[in-house]
């Protein structure tokens, strides 16, 4: 019995790690996964009325979500004088005796561990609001005794008994210390990642770090990738100021979401401009980063009732935006769009922190330049 449930376990972690699947199978895999592995709690059957009320939200177009708590949660990692700070940061020593804050690492982790569980906004919580940032964090800070790899890189190296183990042998060294060849061989990372060979333990911290925070220049470069493009001319001046936009957030969820809007972009080759930039503002109490993709004169000129553009078809790329950017940020389309007879340059919401966002945005007064995404971060 132990052995099928891993192997069912196994089977999960293909399928929801797997990139050889199409966008078909992977819709069908999201839906099926939403409600047959993460059922939520049901009472009694719904009456007549229930189940009308249920089919009218069901259509509605833009759905609340709160990236504010994963900002949050993520913000965690940045709090001094914390453990779980030190978990992506070279340990500090006590000037007065030359010594680290933690005896050893068991009492490192446990200090760590209480800090991801602490507070309003914890590692319980992320399971809810972002399963793939949930496992990348658990995988990574909170192994167990299986090889869950993380990231994208399939990662199997995290803070394990191999970390305790090594630093009782060798006292007065820290984690990030580690060389990799000090871990099982079925743990050691094999060839290059990011154009480099992974010595010590402190370059898995780093691929971490950037995998919970766009850093740098991250955005930037990860956006020039992946709408690089010989039949597509990108405005260099407007992708600059992607350049050290810093955003904490599940880099990897962002980044296939960006892949699908690209794919949608490079099937329209005849609209071959592409303005890509960041701006920076405040929405009420936060500052948000505007990522705003624009592919020049490319209108939709769908009705604005297709159940695709709507997002309520499993199988649309709005869809499968939407289900990646869910708690991550705000996510909008902006377009000419069929209403009735008339055609209208509305903003279509897909994903709004604000509960008052309404499901569509007319823009009759501001000029449709073409087809363009918005994806609203924010970062404080």
């Amino acid at each position: 019995m132990e052995k099928a449930n891993q192997g069912i376990k196994d089977f999960v972690y293909f399928m929801t790690h797997s990139k050889s699947l199409t966008r078909v199978q992977q819709a069908r895999r999201d839906s099926l996964l939403a409600r047959d592995l993460f059922p939520q709690e049901t009472g009694n059957p719904l009456s007549n009325y229930e189940k009308e009320e249920e089919n009218k939200s069901n259509n509605k177009i833009c759905e609340y979500h709160e990236p504010q708590k994963i900002l949050k949660f993520l913000h965690k990692f940045t709090i001094n004088n914390t453990a779980l700070k030190y978990t992506t940061h070279f340990w500090d020593k006590n000037p007065s005796d030359e010594k680290y804050a933690f005896k050893d690492f068991a009492d490192f982790k446990s200090k760590y561990v209480k800090d991801l569980k602490e507070g309003e906004i914890n590692i319980d919580n992320l399971f809810n609001s972002c399963r793939h940032l949930w496992k990348i964090v658990k995988n990574f800070l909170m192994p167990d005794n299986h090889l869950y790899p993380w990231s994208e890189h399939e990662i199997k190296i995290g803070y394990n008994e191999y970390v305790g183990e090594w630093m009782k042998a060798n006292p007065g060294k820290q984690p990030a210390s580690m060389p990799i060849s000090a871990f099982p061989k079925e743990y050691q990372i094999k060839g290059l990642i990011n154009g480099r060979v992974l010595s010590y333990f402190s370059d898995v911290i780093d691929i971490f770090k950037h995998c919970i925070e766009f850093r740098d220049n991250d955005l930037y470069l990860a956006v020039w990738r992946i709408f690089k493009s010989s039949d597509h001319y990108i405005d260099k001046k407007e992708l600059n100021s992607l350049k050290g936009c810093a955003i904490y957030t599940d880099t990897e969820l962002v980044k296939e979401a960006l892949r699908i809007i690209a794919s949608n972009v490079f099937q329209r080759p005849m609209y071959s401009d592409l303005k890509i930039r960041c701006q920076q503002s405040s929405f009420g109490e936060h500052k948000v980063i505007e990522l705003r993709i624009l592919q020049v004169n490319s209108l939709s000129n769908r009705d604005i009732n297709d159940a695709k553009i709507k997002a309520l078809s499993t199988e649309g790329d709005f869809y499968r935006i939407k289900s990646k950017l869910r708690n991550l940020c705000d996510f909008s389309v902006e377009s000419m769009f069929r209403i009735g007879n008339d055609f209208r340059h509305c903003r279509i919401n897909y994903l709004s922190s604000n509960e008052e966002t309404e499901d569509i945005t007319f823009l009759d007064n501001e000029k449709c330049l073409g087809f363009t995404y918005v994806l609203t971060f924010y970062t404080a």
